[in-house]
């Protein structure tokens, strides 16, 4: 048995990024759910729209709309981002830190999106999120494997 394997077995640490995919799912199954209330008032529902929310074009239905779509979309990223950090040329720590910026900017920016429609404060606090979004991405990136690694085959996940 490897050193690596018995290291693993030993200290009994979670997979990297296994919050990532389980809150992912949750994540696209909410907005999901969240898209159909919205449904309700669009395009002339069976539900009249909230005040802010008549107008395809005001800046609380826009708010809610893009807290929705990202609450879909970032969790994609997260299904996508943890393989590809696995195989980056990161330690173990730089790996499980930008799992929980990715995570952190997933969650936070779709709710502050949603809060910001009815809080106008709440759209002071949207770069924090993406901030954290934005190193994790770069993260992974500035990680990956460049040209002259050993095999094409190693950076598939």
């Amino acid at each position: 048995m490897g050193d690596r394997v018995v290291g693993r077995v030993t200290t009994r640490e979670p997979a990297l990024g296994r919050a990532n995919v389980r809150v992912a799912w949750w994540m696209i199954g909410g907005s999901m759910t969240v898209g159909a209330v919205l449904g309700l008032w669009s395009f002339g529902g069976p539900v009249p729209a909230p005040v802010g929310f008549v107008a395809y074009d005001d800046l609380p239905r826009r708010l809610a709309r893009l807290g929705h779509i990202a609450g879909i979309a970032l969790p994609m990223l997260n299904l996508l981002y943890v393989p590809w950090m696995e195989r980056s040329r990161w330690t173990g720590q730089v790996r499980r830190a930008g799992c929980r910026l990715l995570l952190f900017g997933t969650v936070a920016l779709p709710t502050l999106l949603v809060l910001a429609a009815f809080w106008d404060t709440g759209r002071y606090l949207l770069p924090i999120p993406v901030a954290a979004l934005t190193i994790a991405t770069c993260l992974l990136a500035a990680g990956l494997p460049g040209e002259n690694s050993e095999s094409r085959e190693d950076i598939v996940p």
